[in-house]
């Protein structure tokens, strides 16, 4: 027995360590749909360039990338991913290359997509090693099943081979799942980083910066409104009941808030007892209607200490004009309606004007 199976089981490490860090890549990541059986076939085609050992259809560990697709990402992935090794086969024009397709790589992509766990899907999700090895058990019952039938007599060499195969091909892919977890782990890492960095701490709503990046990309193909909230009095409830009331007074205001924005839209905490809210609405009516929602979704609330005073909100509305307006000149727009509404008695809205002559408040 020679090492040519180890060269393979070390050419597969390598090949799907550089497909992971490739797929990582932004751009890749977007296109995955069509990376990951790109990816994946080329990783097929060059373990069929190394030099093989006996005549068996499975003496090689071509059909490990097409598993790994179908346990990760499912039957569509998985069998797009057989198309390019399969013409390489083709036009090879290798002996019973169908044959050899069905049984090396279409076998193996159904029976690994039926492993496909949903959760899988979200990318949070690890795969789970023993769903490795139930499909390399059914693909050496298949492999000795097929050899049976050609052949009239196996020999005790024939199944200690068979026996070798499984095992060398289940750490195989044991391996593969490992190195894919462990790369997984490291994602989950930097997406619950980047999520923190764009989440408010106390309210567990969006933080401006996340609000900034959307909005931005928004604002660029359509217009938009900006609604800036503020609650009225926080001060001065802050300085009657504490800063801890004051604290859960934002946390409920803010899930409100969130509960009562229309699904399209965005809501964000801008800052202190501030809220910032990009909607897709552009009509005045419709906004106004809006703001009044918001409005007495608040009003109506029994917060602490709302005996003593009850608690309000004002909000400053911006229109933009056209899609492509300034996003941080719409935002500076409704913080002035903002102050209108607060000059004005609070517990209103307003629409920013030019001139800030003509008010339509609640």
């Amino acid at each position: 027995m020679d090492f040519t199976a180890l060269t393979h089981a070390c050419t597969l490490i390598a090949l799907s360590y550089m497909a992971l860090k490739i797929r990582n890549l932004l751009v890749i990541e977007r296109l995955q749909a069509l990376a990951v059986p790109l990816l994946t076939g080329a990783a097929s085609i060059v373990m069929m360039l190394l030099p093989l050992s006996g005549d068996s259809l499975f003496s090689d560990l071509k059909f490990a990338p097409i598993v790994m697709a179908g346990l990760r990402f499912g039957w569509l992935s998985s069998l797009l991913s057989t198309l390019l090794p399969a013409g390489y086969m083709l036009l090879e024009h290798k002996p019973d290359w169908g044959i050899e397709a069905v049984q090396s790589l279409l076998l193996p992509a159904i029976i690994s997509s039926l492993f496909h766990r949903k959760e899988y899907d979200s990318g949070y999700a690890f795969i789970r090693l023993i769903d490795g090895w139930s499909v390399c058990a059914i693909l050496t019952v298949v492999r000795v099943v097929s050899h049976v039938q050609l052949e009239t007599a196996q020999t005790s060499l024939f199944w200690l081979s068979q026996l070798l195969m499984l095992v060398f091909s289940g750490l195989a892919i044991m391996a593969l799942i490992y190195m894919f977890n462990d790369e997984n782990k490291i994602w989950i890492v930097q997406r619950k980083l980047e999520l923190e960095a764009k989440q408010d701490n106390l309210t567990r709503l969006p933080n401006l910066r996340g609000f900034m990046d959307i909005a931005k990309r928004t604002v660029r193909s359509r217009r938009i409104a900006i609604m800036m909230i503020d609650i009225d009095n926080f001060k001065r409830y802050n300085d009657t009941f504490g800063h801890l009331h004051g604290d859960q007074l934002l946390r409920e205001a803010g899930q409100l808030l969130k509960t009562a924005v229309h699904e399209q839209d965005y809501i964000a905490r801008y800052g202190g007892e501030e809220f910032i809210i990009l909607s897709h609405m552009t009509d005045e009516t419709q906004l106004s209607h809006y703001a009044d929602w918001l409005r007495h979704n608040i009003e109506d609330h029994r917060f602490y200490g709302d005996s003593v005073a009850g608690t309000t909100i004002s909000i400053g509305i911006s229109i933009s004009r056209m899609p492509g307006d300034e996003l941080r000149r719409l935002i500076a727009e409704a913080d002035e309606a903002l102050y209108v509404s607060k000059q004005a008695g609070k517990n209103r809205y307003t629409f920013y004007r030019a001139d800030q002559t003509q008010q339509k408040n609640a």
